[in-house]
């Protein structure tokens, strides 16, 4: 019985991991900004 529950606690751990890197994945990556966006001439 003790095997399922090593099984376990290595498989929550593995998604533990997975999730952090995952919301650290996102903290550090912007998304582009639109490629068409308008640009304001201050001249004008």
């Amino acid at each position: 019985m003790h095997w399922f529950f090593t099984g376990l606690l290595i498989a929550v751990s593995a998604g533990t991991v997975a999730f952090t890197g995952h919301l650290l994945r996102r903290l550090f990556t912007t998304e582009p900004g639109p490629a068409d966006a308008p640009t304001v001439d201050p001249a004008s």
